[in-house]
């Protein structure tokens, strides 16, 4: 199967996942763009489709397949030329369950789902939001966890992260999973077997580079210690959802802080 069709990094806010589409991206020739919408384009396209032709099921016609492709394709070109490049590759935070229309179009499509542990997800979260966590699609969280942003950030992690293992379990042929630890940890490992799958050309260096920090998580001094997250305050059916999830991941269960005194 060939794999020269574009590339999706495929996560949710406050993942890492544009430090490791860099990481993935270094010495190849791969276009990176971020929220471009051409996802979004497509599903809303092909539910218009669906509407126009009164069809039933998610599957467009063949006019409709043919009259998106045309209008993204001529997007994408646009986007490869701008870049000198040859290939595409997104980063997108849209729910999984929105990318099956652009399969349809780019049916060669891969994808590289980053994840991250909770913990680290809630801290990129508040430190990126000092004055209060909002927008990023957490608002319906924080409507069911009025004043505990913690809880907020925990809920979203746990439905995103779901969203996207259903996901790989759907569709294990095109989807390659990284964690976003791995990667910080050792960016060339990580990503290795991941690169020989996507036919990206090597780098020309021997070590792929891990930016540092980007604006939306701010690189921890002396004069900043870590940010210590209160676990506790997350109830307790959530952390165990959430204990389910990391077990997956293969992540250690999020736990609460021993009472002071104890």
């Amino acid at each position: 199967m060939s794999r020269q069709g574009p590339v999706v990094v495929l996560s949710y806010p406050y993942s890492g996942a544009e430090r490791v589409q860099g990481a993935l991206a270094a010495g190849t020739d791969l276009a990176c763009t971020s929220g471009t919408g051409i996802i979004p384009l497509c599903t809303a396209a092909a539910e218009t489709w669906l509407r126009v032709e009164a069809r039933n099921g998610r599957a467009m016609s063949r006019l409709a397949l043919v009259t998106v492709r045309n209008l993204v394709t001529a997007q994408v070109t646009a986007i490869l030329a701008a870049a000198s490049s040859t290939r595409w590759c997104e980063l997108s935070t849209a729910p999984a369950s929105a990318i099956e229309p652009f399969l349809q179009v780019f049916p060669s499509a891969q994808f590289l789902c980053v994840h991250r542990s909770c913990v680290d997800v809630i801290r990129a979260g508040v430190r990126a939001n000092p004055w209060g966590v909002q927008g990023q699609g957490v608002m319906p969280y924080l409507l069911s966890h009025p004043g505990n942003n913690v809880a907020a950030l925990a809920a979203h992690w746990a439905g995103s992260a779901e969203q996207l293992l259903a996901f790989e379990d759907a569709n294990g042929e095109i989807t390659h999973r990284v964690r976003y630890e791995d990667v910080e940890a050792d960016a060339t490992e990580a990503l290795a077997a991941i690169r020989i799958s996507l036919e990206l050309e090597a780098s020309p260096r021997d070590d792929v580079l891990f930016d540092p920090p980007g604006q939306d998580e701010p690189e921890t001094t002396p004069a900043q210690p870590e940010l210590q997250v209160p676990v506790e305050m997350i109830p307790e059916p959530l952390r165990e959802r959430i204990a389910r999830l990391h077990a997956r991941l293969g992540y250690p269960p999020p736990r609460p802080r021993a009472p002071s005194g104890s």
